[in-house]
C-alpha cells in the first residue's frame, strides 16, 4: 500500500466579451476569477475537457466544439466531433487558435512537457499528438481515428505522463484498461493492466501523472461502458458492457517500470477520480465533492501523504488541471449541465483559481 491533419499558430484580434469587472470570492487559499477566460464575442463550443500552462504561463485550453456521436447515422458529416485549442494569457485575454490544421474528433486532455511540446490526447480520434510551441505536429501516437488494442492502437486514449528518461506512458484507458510506455521516439516498448478491480486491474484509467516520488498515480473509475454514444458498434468489448463486481473508484499506484504498487491510501474513497497532477512536492487529485454537481481538488504532500488543502467546489467537474508558475490553478470542466450550469462560453468550461498572497 501507498500511504497516505495538423498546423501553424493563428492571432486573431476578436472583439472581447465585456466584463462588468472581475469578481472574486475567497475559498481554501485561493480565489475565483470570475472574469477569466475573456471569450471572444463569436467562439462557440460545447465544453472544456483539457488545459495545460506553459513555463512562461500561457494557458492553452482544448474544447469539444462539436461533441461526438458517432452512433448517429451522419457521425462523419454533422455529428463527427471536433476540438480547437485556444491560448490565453494571466489576465484571460485570447491570444488565438493553436494548431488549427489539427483535426481532433474527441479531445481528453493536453500538456506541456518539460522541454516546452504540447501534448494532446484525442480520445475520438485514438491519438496522442505532439506538437511543437509554433503548433506543428512532431509525432504521432495511433491510428488516425482507428481503434484497437495492440501496439499500434489506442480505444479512447486519456493522458500522458512523462518520464525520465525521455519514455513515456499514455493511459489507454476508456474502453481499454492499460497503460502503454512509449520511448522518446514514440516506439512500443510494453503494456500492463487489465480490465478488473484486482490489485493492478483497471476500469477506465481516466487519467495519469508521475508523482514527486518517482511513482505513476492513475484515476482509476470503474466504468466500463462508458458514453457508449460516442463509440462505434463493436468498439467496446463484450466483457465491457457488464459492470465489474463490487468495484470501487480510486488512484492506483504504479512504479515507472509498471510493477504495482497499490492503491493510494491518502484518498481511500475518492467518489469520482477523474484527474491528478503534480506540482512541486504536492499531488493535486480531482475528486468528489461535498455538494451534488461539483468536485473538489485535494492537495497531498508526496513525501508524508497527508492531505495539506482542499479547494471545495472546485468546478462542475474537475476533469483536468494545471498549475502555473505562480501557483495559479485551472480547471477544464465537461458536462456543466451535471451542476446546473451552461455548456460553452456563458458556462464554467475552464475556470482560474488565483493562490492567496498570504
Amino acid at each position: 500500500m501507498v500511504n497516505g491533419k495538423r498546423g501553424q499558430v493563428f492571432l486573431a484580434g476578436f472583439a472581447m466579451v465585456s466584463m462588468a469587472g472581475v469578481l472574486l470570492y475567497a475559498q481554501q487559499g485561493y480565489t475565483r476569477d470570475n472574469g477569466w477566460p475573456q471569450y471572444p464575442v463569436d467562439m462557440t463550443f460545447e465544453m472544456g475537457t483539457g488545459i495545460a500552462v506553459g513555463a512562461d504561463g500561457v494557458v492553452y485550453t482544448i474544447s469539444r466544439d462539436i461533441d461526438h456521436w458517432a452512433a448517429h447515422p451522419l457521425a462523419m458529416t454533422r455529428y463527427r466531433g471536433k476540438g480547437t485549442i485556444a491560448r490565453w494569457d494571466k489576465e484571460g485575454r485570447f491570444l488565438g487558435t493553436f494548431a488549427d490544421a489539427q483535426e481532433f474528433i474527441g479531445p481528453h486532455s493536453m500538456y506541456v512537457d518539460p522541454e516546452g511540446f504540447v501534448w494532446v490526447a484525442d480520445r475520438e480520434g485514438h491519438q496522442i499528438v505532439k506538437l511543437t510551441p509554433e503548433g506543428e505536429e512532431v509525432m504521432e501516437l495511433g491510428e488516425y481515428g482507428v481503434y484497437g488494442d495492440d501496439e499500434h492502437h489506442f480505444n479512447g486514449p486519456t493522458g500522458v505522463a512523462f518520464l525520465p528518461n525521455g519514455n513515456i506512458v499514455v493511459s489507454d484507458g476508456y474502453w481499454n484498461s492499460r497503460l502503454v510506455w512509449f520511448d522518446a521516439g514514440g516506439n512500443y516498448l510494453k503494456q500492463v493492466g487489465e480490465l478488473g478491480n484486482g490489485p493492478g486491474q483497471l476500469g477506465a484509467a481516466h487519467a495519469v501523472a508521475l508523482g514527486p516520488d518517482g511513482n505513476l498515480y492513475v484515476a482509476n473509475v470503474c466504468g466500463t461502458n462508458l458514453h457508449v454514444y460516442v463509440t462505434k458498434p463493436g468498439q467496446i468489448a463484450p466483457a465491457r458492457h457488464q459492470p465489474i463486481p463490487n468495484c470501487q473508484s480510486r488512484f492506483d499506484v504504479f512504479t515507472q517500470d509498471g510493477e504495482y504498487v497499490g492503491p493510494w491510501d491518502a484518498i481511500p474513497e475518492p467518489g469520482l477520480p477523474l484527474s491528478i497532477a503534480t506540482y512541486g512536492d504536492r499531488l493535486y487529485a480531482g475528486v468528489t465533492g461535498s455538494r451534488r454537481g461539483r468536485q473538489d481538488i485535494i492537495v497531498v504532500d508526496a513525501e508524508t501523504h497527508q492531505i495539506v488543502d482542499r479547494l471545495n467546489e472546485a468546478n462542475v467537474y474537475v476533469h483536468q488541471m494545471a498549475m502555473a508558475p505562480d501557483g495559479d490553478i485551472y480547471i477544464a470542466s465537461v458536462y456543466p449541465e451535471h451542476g446546473g450550469e451552461l455548456r460553452g462560453i456563458e458556462g464554467p468550461s475552464f475556470v482560474r483559481w488565483e493562490r492567496s498572497s498570504e
